[in-house]
């Protein structure tokens, strides 16, 4: 399908009231008996000062039919689809969805929901420009098709920086329509975990991420039919048809909590779990009346692609609208579900399936969101990742007592900074020009589950080194980390964790950015070689550098490497530890300004310096008595003369 259409305004309407534009015919005019019957349409527009939407604002309209369908969720029975001509002449079609609304109560942090009124079709729309738009909907059924009439909105500007893309700037980032980068502070919130609970949960976390400067919630949505009373399931009655509305209307509020509070999502579409130990219940299991015999079925049977394109348009109808939104995660670590159809596991057939939903979604989604899928066993996919429809790598790894043979984990982890520098490094390399995020992370015990240590860990020292080191290993994003529930427990004490690398990185120029051969990092882990330069040498082997540079700009964080979890847990007191970190390959001669940030309590610039490259283009920091880690922001001072009265070493 065609979503954009580059036509004036002026001629698409002319071409649509000839009856050229499209098969359709137009509401102003008599239309056939047999044909959609739109009985009424509304706007949301009284809800904006002057009737003019704000640019990247939701824009919908809500429509009520004469006919009934028997599955209004099957766009081969009945199909709404919202035709949008900007101010610049590009025509965007974005899908409708059927639509409850709901009333809600809530006693005691209880929530209950009520249907409010009937139900209804809506298109949601977000207006990317400023000016004047036309549109107008489109139903078709069986009997043919019957438009409304042409009709029109303004959209006035906004401060919403609009929808995020890979940066035009830097492939490795993420940016704003309005070039602004995205850097990614975030971690997991992946279900509310008590049905009667659904928005008071997720008010709680998306509030604490505003307030603690986090801007990026993953988010997951299971839709292989498995009742749940515990996450978000839309599709969890039958395949294809019975959608939970009451569930897709609580979403539609935790949505616009996320946009109220500044917090980008990664929707997680599917999650391999329900293809592995969920698979009984699984509706497209054969013996549930689904169309697949065996679970790796689901990437080549014709019926099973054919119900997941047709959630994955409800989904896209019904949120697509939103700059919230990240992207839509395909699956949660899809390369999982190897182990357990070994005799049916065909590599190729899941990166064809991945690479034929991304294309459909990108056909379907009016404001091309990004696409991506994540990946488990901590392990990279170079030939998954690299698909041009996939907007960037994702891959998740934990560690988990006494495991792995097959990856570093434990003891590597103890050191969490360097485990997640390591993986960060893997999912670096495995793309070009594609941002990597490590999306789940996390300490685990050797049965998979939450580790002890997270109790003991109450000041997060594992989620604070992990925070940093992501960042500073050339990631998109910080981690995100899995525990969520041990946010609430450890309240405030690991949200304040947030801030630090918020403060540091807010303004950063990410042209040209790119990652500096870290120091005082095990390379002993497999595929961890790096025959780079260095970039740094210290005279403390205990200090440890991990940075991002840009030109003579440097951006670096310092760690004692013994302020490990493992060591405070375990009430080994990491010392303080002091020596002369040196940053090599600057411009001899050259005067640089040095800033000192705090990154745990003030979270600020706490100290300046301004210093001279020595005549081989090295620069000389003296590190005093470090307990547990620092950041440094190095520049170039375009005229030293200015500086008169400051003492330049």
């Amino acid at each position: 399908m065609v979503n954009r259409l580059r036509l004036s305004g002026w001629l698409l309407i002319g071409l649509i009231l000839a009856g050229l534009a499209a098969p359709g015919r137009r509401f102003a005019a008599s239309a056939q008996a047999a044909a959609p019957v739109i009985t009424g349409t509304a706007t949301n527009l009284s809800d904006y000062p002057n009737e003019q939407v704000p640019r990247y604002e939701k824009f919908e309209i809500t429509l009520t039919l004469g006919n009934s369908y028997t599955n209004p969720f099957d766009p081969d029975e009945v199909r709404v689809d919202g035709y949008f001509t900007s101010p610049g002449g590009v025509t965007f079609i974005q899908p409708g969805f059927y639509y409850q609304a709901y009333r809600l109560t809530t006693n005691n942090g209880v929530e209950t929901y009520t249907p409010s009124g009937d139900p209804a079709w809506k298109v949601r729309f977000s207006p990317r420009e400023t000016g004047a738009y036309q549109y107008f909907v489109r139903v078709t059924d069986a009997s043919g098709s019957t438009d409304t009439s042409i009709a029109a909105f303004d959209a006035t500007s906004s401060t919403n920086r609009g929808f995020i893309s890979v940066s035009r700037k830097n492939s490795r980032y993420f940016e704003y329509d309005n070039g602004a980068p995205f850097i990614g502070l975030g971690l997991n919130v992946g279900w509310w975990q008590f049905e009667n609970m659904r928005i008071s949960t997720y008010n709680y976390y998306l509030s604490h991420m505003q307030e603690y400067k986090a801007n990026l919630a993953r988010v997951w949505m299971v839709n292989s039919g498995k009742d749940q009373d515990w996450i978000l399931s839309i599709q969890d009655e039958s395949l294809g048809s019975d959608y939970n509305l009451e569930e897709a209307w609580a979403f539609d509020n935790i949505l616009d909590l996320a946009h109220q509070k500044g917090v980008v999502l990664l929707l997680t579409l599917d999650d391999v779990n329900q293809y592995t130990y969920n698979w009984p219940d699984n509706l497209y299991n054969s013996v549930n009346g689904g169309p697949c015999s065996f679970r790796s079925q689901i990437f080549t049977n014709a019926d099973a692609r054919r119900y997941q394109q047709r959630i994955f348009r409800y989904i896209v109808a019904r949120w697509g609208y939103s700059p919230s939104i990240l992207s839509w995660e395909l699956f949660n670590e899809i390369d999982e579900l190897q182990w357990s159809d070994p005799g049916y596991w065909d590599w190729q057939a899941l990166i064809d399936w991945h690479q034929d939903m991304a294309q459909y979604i990108r056909s379907i989604d009016a404001h091309r969101h990004l696409v991506n899928t994540s990946t488990g066993s901590f392990k990279t996919h170079a030939d998954l990742y690299g698909l041009p429809e996939l907007g960037f790598a994702e891959m998740h790894f934990y560690y988990v007592a006494g495991c792995c043979s097959y990856a570093p984990s434990d003891p590597a982890g103890r050191d969490m900074a360097d485990l997640t520098r390591y993986y960060a490094h893997l999912t670096y390399r495995s793309v070009t020009g594609k941002p990597g995020i490590i999306g789940e992370w996390g300490l685990l015990d050797q049965n998979w589950g939450p580790s002890p240590y997270l109790d003991d860990d109450d000041p997060g020292i594992h989620l604070h080194n992990g925070l940093w080191s992501a960042l500073m290993s050339g990631m998109a994003a910080t981690g995100l980390s899995w525990h969520w529930n041990y946010h609430h427990q450890s309240d405030p004490e690991w949200w304040q964790h947030y801030r630090g690398p918020a403060n540091y990185f807010q303004g950063i120029g990410i042209q040209n950015l790119t990652v500096m051969k870290p120091l005082n990092v095990s390379f002993d882990f497999p595929n961890g070689s790096d025959n780079r330069p260095n970039a740094f040498s210290s005279t403390n082997n205990n200090l440890r550098a991990l940075g991002l540079r840009s030109g003579d700009w440097v951006y670096a964080w310092i760690q004692n490497k013994n302020n490990t979890w493992w060591n405070f847990t375990h009430d080994i007191a990491p010392g303080s530890q002091s020596g002369t970190l040196t940053i090599h390959n600057l411009t001899p001669a050259k005067v640089y300004m040095v800033e000192w940030w705090d990154t745990y309590t003030t979270q600020q610039v706490t100290a300046t310096q301004v210093l001279t490259a020595q005549a081989d283009g090295s620069l000389l920091l003296l590190v005093q008595n470090l307990e547990k880690d620092v950041a440094i922001k190095v520049r170039p001072i375009l005229n030293p003369r200015l500086w008169l009265g400051v003492v330049i070493q």
